[in-house]
């Protein structure tokens, strides 16, 4: 790719990141705080008209130190986008959110803990995360002591909009940091690959990013700067420079020529960041959908796949929809702000990952992330009239889903089992969980929202039911749990008692890997691309696949997808009108069954 060509890109990631176009930024300083390279920087996204002096003067700083801050020499002009870093001198505490704040709660900071686990643990935006925590590093909490978490903002956010985030920031870090190079960990990324492929050892991996305990796929980390990892090896069109953006080639999935209508479908996906560098996901999202592709041409349709990189800029994606009428379907993109242009356009848009739209209205919209109005619907008929509900509290608890049990069980009695700090039972609160299991039907609601607890949890009542068992005879005593979607995720936690204690929990999606479907896909999969298969592979292929498949088939394309009967890899949907967008309602309640197989309902 041409220097030229990658200078365009940079800088139109770099005006993504801002999350809103420079005409629509005041001059104002920004209330990003940052630690990056042991000290603490105002992260400055430059406006249209400011001039590097322009900026220093904002921040009360010498025009030369802002310069040397960003190799940047006298002659070098700024432009529109650059983000740069800007020291700050000011006392933290003073830019922090102020001690007793009622709408914050303030917890302590766990050795090796990152911010990434905080906002995965909380359910909360990175980008809330670290404009309430000024002077927070992105990789490692180290002695930062306590953080600031906004009540209003837990809960609220989805693990891919977490993951999304974290490569967000890791890339503007690492264009921004002289000591390390940031990077986040890819599905099946070990601490030993990742030390591998940074030319570093464990220890000092580990080090750098303050001994974390475990790390996640999605994660950002960082390690000490030598050289640039040589990039992966993806199938990847050619990104070229056209006018006054840049896009990745377009019809890059040839197919035969059928006699019905072409069906022309457009992804929009920031594929490659800052230089040109590839998107792993993103890639993957891209081929899963060229499998879903080739199956359609294989039924006898006619589909032209095209795939442009929006690289997170509206401007970029209006520009798009003005000048491309051939589109028929809009597959993304994934940020929301880059989908205003696309609301109430005369076609579907197809958002597979985004899961807030606060300000955006239009029925051609089809949000696949389940709508929370209907989170609670499949949970209806676990709780019957006979029901022994037992709800077990640790000492620290997922709030929402103790909202949502609540909500489920109005009126339904049930007992209270509380651990304190050292995972003993309040009795005075409290009874012990053998006190309160009755013969017939145990249903226990788990709220612990961390993996230790939930293990001692489900290790307890695992116990209790097998020194019960006698006592029935060889009839398995009658327990089942609600738990929580994160618990798949877990490393560390004995998995066998999800079946044992036939647990059930609600999902954003599920994919399971012993179905026969999905084993063909990852077949085919690793055939064409060398490699398993992640859930944004699984996203696009049904993305293509259902939405292709309804719009052949012509007529009201909500009632065609609410329907059909393509069968997919991941879940069912179902849409609805929610808000003035078109919303699916279909929440998969994945259930553990004793017999070591997983429903999916």
């Amino acid at each position: 790719m041409a220097i030229h060509s990658r200078v365009l890109f940079l800088l139109a990631f770099l005006v993504g990141w801002a999350n809103i176009s420079s005409a629509q930024i005041p001059a104002t300083r920004s209330e990003v705080v940052l630690s990056i390279d042991g000290r603490n920087f105002f992260i400055h996204t430059a406006q249209e008209g400011q001039s590097v002096g322009d900026i220093a003067a904002l921040y009360s700083l010498d025009e030369g130190e802002v310069r040397q801050e960003n190799s940047l020499t006298q002659n070098d002009t700024l432009a529109v986008g650059r983000v740069l870093r800007v020291p700050c001198y000011e006392r933290i505490s003073r830019l922090a959110p102020k001690r007793g704040d009622s709408r914050y709660d303030r917890i302590a900071t766990k050795s090796g803990s990152s911010l990434f686990e905080v906002a995965m643990d909380y359910a909360i935006s990175l980008d809330t995360l670290i404009a309430d925590n000024p002077g927070v590093d992105l990789t490692d909490l180290g002695s930062k002591g306590t953080l600031n978490i906004r009540k209003s903002a837990t809960r609220r956010t989805q693990l891919p909009e977490i993951e999304l985030a974290g490569r967000r920031y890791a890339e503007m870090c690492d264009a921004l940091s002289r000591r390390y190079t940031y990077f986040v960990v890819e599905s099946g990324g070990t601490l030993y690959s990742l030390a591998a492929a940074n030319e570093v050892g464990v220890d000092e991996l580990l080090n750098c990013n303050g001994n974390p305990q475990m790390v996640y796929v999605g994660m950002p980390l960082k390690a000490p700067r030598r050289h640039t990892p040589a990039p992966m090896e993806y199938f990847v069109p050619e990104v070229v420079a056209q006018a006054d953006s840049v896009e990745i080639a377009l019809d890059t999935l040839r197919l035969a020529t059928f006699d019905d209508e072409v069906l022309t479908v457009s992804l929009l996906l920031p594929m490659t960041s800052k230089g040109g560098k590839v998107r792993g996901n993103f890639v993957e999202f891209y081929q899963g959908a060229m499998l879903a592709a080739e199956e359609l041409k294989a039924e006898g349709h006619n589909i032209s796949l095209r795939l442009h990189d929006v690289a997170h800029n509206p401007q970029l994606v209006s520009e798009i929809v003005t000048t491309d009428t051939e589109t028929d379907l809009f597959i993304g993109p994934i940020y929301e702000d880059d989908i205003h242009p696309l609301a109430g356009i005369d076609r579907p848009v197809v958002l597979p990952l985004t899961s807030r739209l606060d300000s955006i209205r239009g029925r051609n919209l089809y949000r696949l992330v389940p709508t929370d109005s209907t989170r609670n619907d499949k949970l209806t008929g676990m709780v019957g009239p006979e029901t022994n509900v037992i709800m077990v509290h640790t000492a620290s608890i997922d709030e929402q889903m103790e909202s949502d049990m609540l909500a489920l069980l109005g009126d339904h009695p049930y007992g209270k089992v509380i651990f304190n700090e050292e995972f003993v039972v309040d009795s005075l609160n409290s009874r012990p969980i053998e006190e309160l299991m009755v013969e017939d039907d145990n249903l226990f609601m788990v709220l612990a929202d961390n993996e230790i607890d939930t293990d001692r949890t489900l290790a307890i009542i695992s116990s209790i039911m097998n020194s019960r068992q006698p006592k029935y005879g060889t009839r398995r005593v009658p327990v089942r749990v609600i738990g929580h979607a994160d618990w798949a995720k877990y490393k560390n936690m004995d998995r066998n008692l999800l079946f044992k204690l036939d647990v059930s929990y609600l999902a954003t999606y599920h994919a399971d890997r012993g179905n026969k479907r999905i084993k063909e896909f990852d077949r085919r999969f690793i055939e064409a691309f060398g490699r398993q298969p992640s859930m944004f592979a699984y996203k696009a292929y049904d993305a293509v696949k259902l939405f292709g498949s309804a719009m052949f088939e012509g007529g009201d394309l909500t009632a065609a997808l609410n329907g059909s009967v393509t069968p997919l890899l991941q879940v069912p949907y179902s849409f609805t009108e929610e808000n003035g967008i078109m919303v699916n309602d279909a929440w998969p309640l994945v259930n553990y069954r004793p017999g070591y197989s997983i429903e999916v309902k």
